[in-house]
């Protein structure tokens, strides 16, 4: 009879290397969509010092009604800060929002965003105040900007705080989306369960976008 043998470490070292590979894919997708970004928003003059790439960001919304209140939170989050020229650019990955239940996370996607043809929600906007991000201190800040979700573009004028601590620059916001006003549709049924108004709460702090 022939021993077993014990094949545990090489399975170890295969499902190992596929998700070294794994991340390394990401990471180089990753790159060329904020590459492409970078182009589309600021064009190809970039100087360096002047682009900023969000190290952390997260966009949260809450939704109060009379059974249950929803609330979900999204850290597939990119977003840029041109400090000459003020402007600011986000983008989120629509499936990123996590629920505390699958099934809410499942008709958010699948029966309101329409994810897989909506993948993506863009903000693309400037700074109206004028900041001296060079030196520490807590401003209010305004962006004027479009904002595209379910593939409706609006016209918002978005207010928060930019942060600047030791030379890092945070900003944080919040605003009200009426989900009427990019098409999203909630059906009779489920009327009592989602509010037609959420709360959008938005947080990114940042670091200097190095050219590779």
């Amino acid at each position: 009879m022939k021993a077993c043998v014990n094949n545990e470490p090489k399975l170890q070292t295969m499902k190992s290397t596929i998700h070294e590979h794994l991340i390394k894919s990401i990471d180089e997708v990753s790159n060329r969509i904020l590459c492409i970004l970078i182009i589309f928003a600021f064009g190809t003059n970039v100087v360096t010092g002047q682009v900023f790439k969000a190290k952390t960001a997260s966009v949260r919304f809450f939704s109060e009604a009379t059974i249950e209140n929803i609330e979900a939170t999204n850290t597939r989050v990119s977003s840029l800060l041109n400090t000459k020229t003020k402007q600011l650019v986000f983008q989120i990955t629509i499936t990123g929002f996590e629920f505390d239940k699958d099934l809410m996370k499942e008709h958010f996607n699948e029966n309101y965003m329409e994810s897989e043809k909506y993948p993506k929600g863009t903000f693309d906007g400037k700074i109206v105040e004028d900041i001296d991000f060079s030196k520490d201190g807590v401003h209010k800040a305004t962006a004027v900007g479009t904002l595209k979700i379910h593939g409706v573009e609006k016209e918002r004028t978005i207010r928060g705080t930019i942060t600047i601590t030791d030379g890092v620059i945070s900003l944080a916001g919040k605003f009200d989306i009426v989900l009427q006003d990019h098409k999203v549709k909630i059906p009779k049924i489920l009327f009592s369960n989602i509010a037609e108004q959420v709360e959008v709460t938005i947080k990114a702090t940042y670091q200097a976008y190095v050219k590779k």
